[in-house]
């Protein structure tokens, strides 16, 4: 063996002893945030939500963002000077009552409906909940259709001060 191989195993070795040495640490998860836009991913994730939840007594924030860009025309929009639709926040009230009641009766749960652009409203709310967590469902386009349209949840992971588990595919 030679020693510069020696030496690296050593220093692993060390390195290893000195990690089992250290007092363990509990992960903290009080709080979930599980920003959803009505998609099967978004669904899958709150299915994984839902068992982190019970599994650490967290309390989940079930958030859905409304995007005034892409609900409103651009003429509606210069001529509502800013206002967004009712509509749109009732019916995004109405299916996160709907999807309350999915989560079993001793998970804590409340629903929150923001306006503006879904990555930027999910990092700010996950700040000012200071959740421990976000789980949010990613639609896997590919990097070339993320580039060109952007991506939510690459969003969401380059900015959010929290871990962020992201869940790709459909529910079974």
């Amino acid at each position: 063996m030679e020693k510069t191989e020696l030496t690296s195993q050593m220093d692993t070795a060390g390195l290893i002893e000195e990690i089992k040495k250290r007092p363990q640490q509990k992960i903290k998860c009080d709080r979930i945030l599980l920003p959803t836009d009505g998609s099967g991913q978004a669904f899958k994730a709150a299915r994984e939500a839902i068992q982190l939840a019970a599994a650490t007594q967290a309390e989940i924030t079930l958030l859905m963002v409304v995007d005034y860009n892409q609900n409103v025309a651009a003429f509606e929009q210069v001529s509502l000077s800013g206002y967004v639709p009712a509509e749109l926040k009732i019916a995004a009230y109405q299916f996160l009552a709907d999807l309350m009641h999915v989560i079993p009766s001793e998970i804590h749960a409340h629903t929150r409906v923001e306006v503006g652009s879904p990555g930027e409203v999910i990092v700010s709310v996950a700040e000012e909940e200071e959740s421990d967590l976000i789980v949010m469902g990613s639609h896997g386009f590919g990097t070339f259709r993320s580039i060109i349209q952007g991506s939510v949840s690459r969003f969401v992971t380059q900015y959010a001060t929290c871990p962020v588990l992201l869940c790709k595919g459909m529910p079974e």
